[in-house]
């Protein structure tokens, strides 16, 4: 079983430098991108998505805590968009020394259970191609396929 626990304001500065540097290396080896420029694109994205901070209308950071050990073993984000009445994830981060004992997909499963309580009725997400882990965790979950994006490099 998993607690999912709000961040403090010192967690959440940490997350975000985390964050940007983390989200900048994925799109440098996803995309034809310098590391400068990915840096820069995490930072306005950052800056944009949580303008107020952990006040944020919308926006949900978590510690993924395990209820048993009482241990934190990641970190899950999301946030609403009331418009469609959908939850889209921003990032599910489990920490190394959790990987692959199913917390990811315990975390997944107890947000579709919060947020189908809570009337939302769909959840989107993105996974970066390179990804296959969680993009194969995904569909295992039931997530389909909604856009592709394709790119060739010359």
């Amino acid at each position: 079983m998993l607690h999912l626990n709000p961040l403090t304001e010192q967690e959440f500065q940490d997350y975000l430098a985390f964050m940007i540097s983390d989200h900048a290396r994925e799109i440098t080896k996803n995309f034809n991108l310098t590391l400068q420029a990915a840096l820069e694109e995490s930072e306005m994205m950052m800056s944009d998505l949580w303008k107020d901070g952990l006040l944020t209308e919308g926006q949900y950071l978590y510690n993924i805590q395990d209820s048993t050990t009482y241990e934190k073993v990641g970190i899950l984000w999301y946030g609403l968009i009331p418009e469609i009445n959908q939850a889209y994830v921003y990032h599910i981060f489990i920490d190394d020394l959790h990987r692959r004992k199913g917390y990811g997909k315990k975390t997944l499963e107890l947000l579709q259970s919060m947020l189908k309580q809570s009337g939302i009725e769909s959840i989107g997400l993105s996974v970066f191609g390179k990804n296959d882990v969680a993009y194969q965790l995904y569909k295992k979950l039931g997530y389909k396929n909604t856009r592709i994006s394709m790119e060739f490099v010359l």
